[in-house]
């Protein structure tokens, strides 16, 4: 069985840091405005607080078996068949929350930029520039995040300047005008879309470099991401108000409509729909990587660059029957959290559970007691 390259500590960062982000940055503002109003920036905090106890739990798992992937881990501790079955619903989840992907970016374009162009073809484009990064391997895409990551970062904090002085901090006022329910609610979204999709990564941790700390890493990458968020969150506050921000179903970019500095640096939207393409680019190749590799080693075959041209066409065909418009896209948000939850929240909890249970059994010392 072919197995894949050793990535650093630093690349393993930032393509946390660029996955967490993914296509949040473009769509959470909205979902965040719609359910907490003028207190979404505080569901953003509260939603990268739990957030981060998630990704802890992931940095757990990885700590089990820590040579195996999450395939290999549903082997060791649920057997062979509740094994199969488990890894064949995470490789389901894999591969639907893909599809969610391609279709999300198809929809953007196709609504913002290439209005007369139909969304399949950029469908087809994105995932055949990801088939692309998934077949040249796991070195080959997490160095090439270290040279965007950079471009990434300044564009990013170029946009937070240059619209510092169209904030008003009325838009952010009352403060907890009908208590902190909706805030709480708020944050569902926050915790499900960036940070419970983080599971991608335990295809991936048995790859990293063993001779360095994988937690600290792994919390340092979800940070940076969830900050990243919080911060954009509250900029479409602070600039469009949080009516808006609601009504918009891409409000991020009708921020960077709102740049204008003198008659000559404005409308910059393009630079953030291409830094959007950059984080939701990795997410992609991230999860087709993830999803071949998983069907490798439940198949046990050789090598995993067999499956990313059927993988290729699964995301497309997925993406087009799964997600038919972008009105079904927009209300599929609103239910999403709970199937995200159910996968990445409750199944690595019953993991977790499992393997101290038949340890204690066993009356063997487990990661933390050693």
């Amino acid at each position: 069985m072919q197995k894949p390259g050793t990535i650093g500590i630093r690349q393993f960062t930032i393509l946390v840091t660029l996955i967490t982000i993914g296509d949040s940055i473009l769509i959470l503002p909205a979902a965040v405005a719609k359910e907490a109003k003028y207190d979404g920036w505080l569901s953003g905090i509260i939603g990268v607080l739990i957030g981060l106890a998630i990704v802890y739990l992931y940095c757990i798992i990885s700590h089990l078996y820590r040579e195996h992937t999450l395939i290999g881990k549903n082997m060791l501790i649920f057997g062979r068949w509740l094994g199969t079955c488990l890894s064949i619903l995470f490789l389901f989840t894999v591969l639907i929350n893909g599809s969610v992907y391609v279709r999300a970016i198809g929809d953007f374009m196709t609504s913002q930029i290439l209005k007369e162009t139909p969304s399949v073809a950029v469908i087809f484009l994105l995932v055949a520039s990801a088939l692309f990064g998934a077949r040249l391997g796991l070195e080959t895409f997490a160095r090439t995040s270290e040279i965007f990551y950079v471009w990434f970062v300044f564009t990013f904090l170029s946009f937070f300047f240059l619209l510092t002085p169209q904030f008003s901090i009325h838009n952010l006022q009352p403060v907890l005008e009908n208590g902190i329910g909706p805030a709480i609610h708020g944050s569902f979204s926050v915790i499900a879309f960036p940070f419970s999709e983080l599971i991608i990564f335990l295809m991936i941790t048995p790859f990293v470099d063993p001779s360095q700390k994988l937690t600290p890493a792994f919390l340092r990458g979800a940070t940076y991401g969830g900050i990243c968020l919080i911060a954009i969150i509250m900029l479409t506050l602070l600039v469009l108000g949080p009516s808006m921000t609601a009504q918009d179903n891409f409000p991020s970019y009708s921020l960077a409509k709102r740049v204008h500095v003198g008659e000559f640096f404005q409308r910059q939207e393009a630079m953030m729909a291409l830094m959007w393409f950059v984080s939701i680019y990795f997410k992609v190749v991230t999860y087709m990587y993830g999803f071949c590799l998983g069907i490798q080693q439940l198949l046990k075959l050789r090598e995993y660059k067999l499956l990313t041209y059927p993988t290729c066409l699964l995301f497309v065909v997925g993406a087009i029957i799964l997600l038919p418009n972008e009105t079904f896209l927009l209300q599929a948000y609103t239910f999403w959290p709970l199937f995200d939850f159910t996968v990445a929240v409750l199944y690595p909890l019953l993991l977790v559970a499992c393997y101290y249970i038949r340890k204690r059994i066993q009356n063997k010392p487990t990661p933390l007691q050693k």
